[in-house]
């Protein structure tokens, strides 16, 4: 019997731990966090340890496969893969010539794929009509305080006096990367304050615990700004030299004194004021911002722009502690993800036709641009415009109109990667309508999912332990090698475009044949090679601090503009607005939902025994005070209910939820019971993005971000 180690990553979820693979015979018999690698340092977390199951999982899709019966029959035949890519290349090489390249629309997932290979594909091929979850995932914080102050900071944990959490629980989401980080900060003696709904770890740690109705985020931001400039503990020598906009917004925050906000945020005043207090005087501080602002619809963009302000009035951007900027000079020099997607291949006159594009300027070619052309101004060892793929999106719902209504041209393709739109995105019933309706969908993922069912191609993904890739950071690169060769017919996404590009005329754009020689490409200006880089594990160059107090912030004012003239220019408030907070009297609770829970990763993991064996059925949490007034109890089945519908879940309850909320699980559908065309794999019963509104007047002018959390709910007995 033969043993050897092999490294590896886990790309089960957004931090890519190192691996190692212990292998027999050739097959991987067991996997251990990698020591020397530097997001995890040995650790794995549940989901990690699982990866064997994933990988060797009898439902894993092996081979391509074609559809013979009707959409969402669950009838295939077993193809090739030259079959199924000489296929799909013809039916986009038609589809285009019929209606123009921007008939075909692509989504991904949350950073499953390399990302800027479909980016590169889409813009040769001539479409700019990439969607996804960027609308609520990170991206908006993105766009928003890059318009204010240049680009989104990152926190110093290492060396900061003061950590707020706002909207973001590490525990879960980051076990293995900052919970540690905020736990060691907390035993130097930094102060914690957490702003969540729930009781969460964090709070449990947090010297503050400020438990937030859902969607007030902006209100509470702004009583803190009220605090801190009524009271005088702003920096009164950054704001001056620094910023622009300061008596604006300050005219603004003496709306929002803590005694009306209390009401507005179910938080008491005197806790509001002491935590402003603690956040503006004790320095150096970091606000470790998540997703929980980014998924507030209207208030998205003004909880973003208020936390830049907040940053900003305190002196806590780009110093020691505080929230930093820029790269390394090392990272600066390798070939980086906005180079690889070849932006400059897709026409202005295909630019403009961006679904959704004209409404939310921010995600779309011209606000990026804009953005881009501030940060062109800066050293690119400090600075680098962002890569395409995050934040120049076609909205969901302007890409699922136009493939149900023609308008304003038809969407007659679409292909899904990684990504499973009929769970994770508003208004699901709407999505299939739109799906069942292409010419063309095609599916690259692990298993069956809701969204393959429908498709006409299904193609077998690699898993992340089967394909090699290379991590880019503010300050350094990581090589994340595969352990073994794809099984059976499984490939890497690269192969996908490079497969059909090569097809479809852009043949002198994919010179490489694998991802190993893209890695050596992108790696070459700075002398090494992708096995260098392997043996080293990882290469990091120290980031220095302070640039922007020399150089400037990436704003047209070469300051952080608490008044942003960017948002101005392109039609929004140019102040961070709070917006009321839709209210119902038959439907008293605030209903949150969109939050990770462990081991499940937003829609996946549903057909793993030893993750449905921790968490079975889809929950719903409520305060065990607020399920007595209701009648029912631990374990029940019942129904969520909101103005537009409602979903079957299971009771938990539990006492760090606050009695007038309720606490929905996301991303649920049922592999074990198959395919019905008019429901696969019981992708609506439980779904809770059927409570979700995502038209124009719902979301975040700017972002388009569409709300998950403070819509009013009720509980009531199921069956």
């Amino acid at each position: 019997m033969s043993r050897e180690t092999r490294q590896s990553w886990c790309g089960l979820c957004h931090a890519r731990c190192g691996l190692l693979m212990e292998f027999e015979d050739g097959r991987a018999v067991a996997v251990r966090g990698d020591p020397d690698h530097p997001s995890n340092r040995g650790q794995t977390c549940r989901r990690g340890r699982m990866m064997l199951e994933h990988l060797y999982h009898p439902d894993r899709l092996d081979h391509p496969l074609r559809r013979v019966g009707e959409r969402g029959s669950g009838r295939w035949e077993r193809i090739s893969w030259t079959q199924a890519l000489d296929d799909v290349a013809s039916s986009l090489d038609d589809l285009r010539r019929r209606h123009g390249a921007e008939t075909v629309a692509f989504t991904r997932g949350t950073y499953r794929t390399y990302h800027w290979d479909a980016r590169r594909f889409m813009n040769l091929f001539g479409s700019p009509n990439s969607t996804g979850v960027n609308f609520i995932c990170h991206c908006p914080s993105v766009v928003v305080e890059s318009a204010v102050c240049g680009v989104l900071p990152r926190p110093d944990f290492r060396n900061t006096a003061c950590i707020v959490n706002w909207g973001t629980c590490r525990s879960v989401s980051g076990e293995l990367t900052d919970w540690p980080a905020l736990k060691a900060a907390n035993e130097r003696g930094a102060k914690i304050i957490t702003v969540d709904p729930r009781r969460t770890a964090e709070a449990e740690l947090s010297d503050l615990w400020l438990q937030i109705r859902p969607g007030t985020d902006v209100a509470m931001m702004l009583a803190w700004i009220h605090v801190i400039c009524e009271e005088g503990l702003y920096d009164p020598d950054h704001v001056e030299r620094w910023t622009v906009g300061f008596n604006d917004v300050r005219e603004l925050a003496r709306n929002f004194p803590p005694e009306r906000v209390a009401d507005m945020t179910w938080v008491p005043a005197e806790n509001i004021v002491e935590a402003a207090r603690l956040y503006a005087t004790t320095r150096p501080a970091v606000i470790n911002g998540g997703k929980g602002t980014d998924k507030t619809g209207p208030n998205m963009q003004g909880s973003a722009h208020a936390r830049a302000v907040l940053r900003a009035i305190t002196g806590n951007l780009d110093v020691v502690g505080g929230d930093r900027f820029g790269g390394a000079p090392g990272p600066s020099r390798i070939v980086s993800n906005l180079e690889m997607e070849l932006n400059d291949a897709l026409p202005a006159a295909q630019r403009v036709k961006l679904l959704g594009g004209d409404r939310h300027r921010l995600f779309s070619f011209d606000g990026w641009e804009r953005m881009a052309r501030q940060l062109r101004r800066f050293p690119e060892d400090y600075l680098r415009p962002m890569e395409a793929s995050e934040i120049v999106m076609a909205h969901p719902r302007a890409v699922f109109d136009a493939m149900a209504t023609g308008e304003p041209y038809p969407v007659r393709a679409f292909i899904c990667q990684a990504a499973n739109p009929l769970i994770t995105l508003a208004d699901p019933l709407r999505t299939f309508a739109a799906l069942r309706s292409l010419d063309l969908l095609v599916v690259m993922d692990y298993y069956m999912t809701p969204t393959a069912a429908l498709a006409d191609y299904v193609l077998p993904a690699a898993s992340t332990v089967e394909r090699d890739d290379l991590a880019v950071f503010g300050s350094g690169c990581v090589a994340h090698p595969r352990g073994l060769d794809p099984l059976a017919e499984r490939r890497s996404d690269y192969e996908l475009w490079m497969e059909l590009g090569r097809r479809l005329g852009q043949a002198e754009h994919w010179p490489w044949d694998n991802a190993e020689e893209v890695c050596d490409h992108r790696l070459a200006p700075v002398g090494l090679s992708f096995n260098e880089l392997k043996r080293r594990r990882a290469w990091f160059e120290d980031a220095p601090t302070g640039r922007s107090l020399q150089l400037g912030f990436a704003t047209p004012s070469g300051k952080v503009e608490l008044r942003s003239s960017l948002l101005e220019e392109l039609g929004y408030d140019p102040l961070p607005r709070h917006v009321a907070m839709d209210e119902d009297e038959a439907y008293p609770l605030a209903l949150l939902t969109g939050n990770a829970f462990n081991p499940m990763y937003n829609s996946e993991q549903r057909q793993w025994p030893s993750a449905r064996r921790d968490c079975p059925d889809p929950l719903v949490t409520l305060h065990p005070d607020t399920a007595a007034t209701i009648g029912v109890a631990e374990g029940d089945w019942v129904l969520v209910e909101t103005a537009d519908g409602s979903v079957r879940q299971r009771l938990h309850l539990s006492p760090t939820i606050h009695p007038r909320m309720a606490d929905s699980q996301h991303g649920w559908w049922f592999p074990e019971r198959g395919v019905d065309p008019d429901e696969p794999y019981g992708f609506c019963s439980s779904n809770v993005n059927q409570l979700c509104r995502d038209a124009p007047e719902d979301c975040s002018p700017a972002t388009g971000s569409w709300t998950l959390t403070g819509i009013p709910c009720r509980i009531v007995p199921g069956s």
